[in-house]
Formats: C-alpha cells, structure tokens, sequence
C-alpha cells in the first residue's frame, strides 16, 4: 500500500474504533428506549437521552437502517432493537391508503398520517438492509407496496418524478427526496434483484441529468418550480448546497455500475463547484449554503456535509484514481472536529462562520450520515492495493 493509502487506512481504523466502540453500542442502548420507545430522537446537551411523546417515522427508519447494515457488516448487537423498532412502525404507521403516515404517539396512534416522500424513502432503505441483514423476503415485499403507494400518490402529472407528499403542499418540489429515493431504489436492487428497482433508478438517474443538473454553473438547485425549472429569485429559490453537490456525486457513482447509466461528467463537475466554492480553503471543511455564483449564503459549519465530502471523495479515489490523502485529511478533522464530544460516540452538530460551537441538542439522525460514510470508507479502504 502507499504512504497515501496507508495514512487513509490509518484514518479508517480510528473511524471504526468510535463507530463500532462508542456510536453504534450508544445509540442501541442509552439511545434506545425499547419496545414501544423506539430509538430517542435526540440526546440532551449532556449526553442523556430525550424520550418524548412522538415517534418520527424518519427517524425510527434512519436508526433502523444503520443497525441493519451494520449487522450485515458483522456488528450485530443493535439488529434486534432494529427489529423491534420496525416492527412498531409496520404495526401502527402503515396508512390504509398505502405508504407510512409521518409520526406516532408512543401508543402507536397516528398524530400525522401524510404522506412525506423524503420519509417513505427512508423506510424503502430501511425495509432494503433489514431484509439483506435477516435474510427475509418479508421486508421487499413491504418495499414494492410502498412503491405502489408513492408512484399511486406522488405522481405529479406529466412531469418526471413525484410531489414532496400527499396531500401535497404548498411551496416548490424538492430534489433532496428523489435523491434519497434513488439511494434506496439502489439498495433494494441490491437487496432483491428486482428490476422495478432498477428501472427507479434509471428513472431518477434521468430526472438527475436531464431537470436537476444546470451544466451551465455545475449545479443543482435546491428548491425548484413545477416543471422543474429552477426559481428566478437568488434566495432561497437558486441556493446551492455543497453537501449535496458531493452527495449526489457520490451517487451518481454507484448508479452507474447499477443501471448503466453513465453520469460521471455531471458528478466531476458537482464536485468540480462544490470544492471551488464550498469548501474552506484552509481547513477543508464544508459550507451549508452557497449562491450559483459561489457567494457564501451560509457560512457556518454542520456535521452532514462532511460526511458527504468524504463520500464523494471515496467515490474518486475509487472510480477516477484520485489520491487517498484527501479522503484521509475529512476522516481525521472529521474526529477532531465533530466527533470529539462527550459521550463518546456523540456528535457536535454545527459551528458558526467563527468556529464556535452552536449549543443544542445532538440529533440522532446524523447517525445516518455517519454511517454511511463510515461504511463506505471502509469498503474502499480495503480496495486500495
């Protein structure tokens, strides 16, 4: 191995150490209330657990997907409280007209029965890894039912893809769901092997490359009108957020090998802009919000985009050749920064354009974001000859 690629995997082994002996062991335990809680939402500035009345069904699903694909990774500790908390969800939050209502009281009664595409994603991605971590059919069969419920409910006329939710809300359609919707149509085929899921892919692939790409700036917008044409007024209608530059970049890798579908042009210019105009030039570390012309709009400091820059990353150093140095830099300011609180395996969340913390709770949906990054770190870690 190179210098680059062992100080990469010098990196990956710290990152392993607090996921597999501090996050994961923390979030299935203190942060699990059992059958009925579910998984906390949150923890208190302190590091103690927040139980309230409400159960997020996005929230549940996130947890759900970390602890399956972690057993599938060989860390199975946290698959039965996965499991238990599955199982409330497909008891109680499963609508009659198909898909899952958005939040539940403890008891199980529905307290929002919409239908949120950026949610029922989630839940596709969770019913994908539950089912490759068990073994289990069960789980895909629910995945095509609630497919039927988004393409039934979502559909938005003759435009590609689907409304933010039914019934629908005022206000302009969203990329950020079609892109989780694409990560779990990826892993569903992965799963199954069903082609409908890759025919979904393919399909987001495509509203991708042909509505949400602006080649012009090497962008994509946020917030869009719709038709899907980008909103005239500079904010918020046309902000540019550098984390899901690198995100979609990120995925338009794993697309390719999946669908055939072959977008590496418009991911190596996400990126291309994301690094010129959202990075910080000294540290390394991600902006929120930026304008097409790369003005800074939100300059402070938030724990997601980071670990989507080292995702994006990882994609190049395995698709395109890049050096593993890079990559090893976001891993290790990654745990000096972000990862370097107490309890360990908690999380600072977000620091202001000075560096100073924002004090608040630490939300427990950044596991998702983590483990994901976490995941593919070390698969191409241990690619890297």
């Amino acid at each position: 191995m190179s210098g680059d690629g062992q100080d990469l995997r010098t990196a990956a082994m710290a990152l392993h150490g607090w996921m597999t002996g501090a996050a994961l062991p923390l979030w299935c335990s203190t942060g699990y209330g059992g059958p009925g809680a579910g998984f906390a939402e949150q923890l208190d500035p302190d590091g103690r657990p927040v139980f309230t009345d409400r159960r997020s069904t996005l929230i549940q699903a996130r947890q759900v997907y970390v602890y399956a694909h972690a057993a599938v990774l060989g860390w199975g500790r946290g698959l039965p409280a996965a499991r238990e908390a599955l199982g409330f969800l497909l008891r109680h939050a499963w609508r009659d007209e198909g898909g899952w209502a958005r939040s539940l009281r403890h008891d199980g009664e529905v307290l929002d029965p919409n239908l949120d595409l950026y949610d029922n994603a989630f839940m596709l991605l969770a019913l994908a890894w539950i089912a490759r971590a068990t073994g289990d059919a069960t789980p895909i069969a629910w995945a095509h039912r609630t497919l039927d419920a988004i393409e039934g409910q979502l559909r938005a006329g003759n435009t590609p893809g689907f409304l933010n939710s039914a019934p629908d809300r005022p206000g302009p359609r969203l990329q950020n769901p079609h892109m989780h919707l694409l990560e779990a149509a990826l892993a569903l085929h992965d799963a199954s092997g069903a082609a409908r899921f890759a025919d979904l892919a393919r399909s987001l692939v495509r509203l991708f490359t042909e509505r949400l790409f602006d080649p012009a700036t090497g962008t994509l917008a946020e917030f869009y009108g719709p038709a899907w044409q980008r909103l005239p007024e500079p904010y918020p209608g046309r902000q540019i957020w550098p984390g899901h530059q690198f995100e979609w970049a990120w995925l338009l890798h794993q697309a390719w090998s999946r669908t055939g579908l072959d977008a590496r042009e418009q991911a190596e210019a996400l990126v291309t802009f994301a690094e010129r105009h959202g990075v910080e030039p000294e540290s390394g570390l991600v902006r929120y919000a930026v304008s097409e012309e790369g003005v800074p709009i939100d300059p402070s400091l938030r724990l997601w985009p980071q670990t989507e820059a080292l995702k994006a990353e990882l994609a190049l150093v395995e698709h395109a050749g890049r050096s593993p140095a890079r990559a090893a830099r976001l891993v290790r300011t990654l745990l000096a920064l972000h990862l370097a609180r107490t309890p360990p395996g908690s999380w600072t969340e977000r620091y202001d354009a000075e560096r100073r913390l924002v004090a608040g709770s630490i939300p427990a949906e950044m596991l998702y974001h983590l483990f994901v990054a976490y995941a593919e770190l070390m698969r191409v870690t241990a690619r890297i000859p």
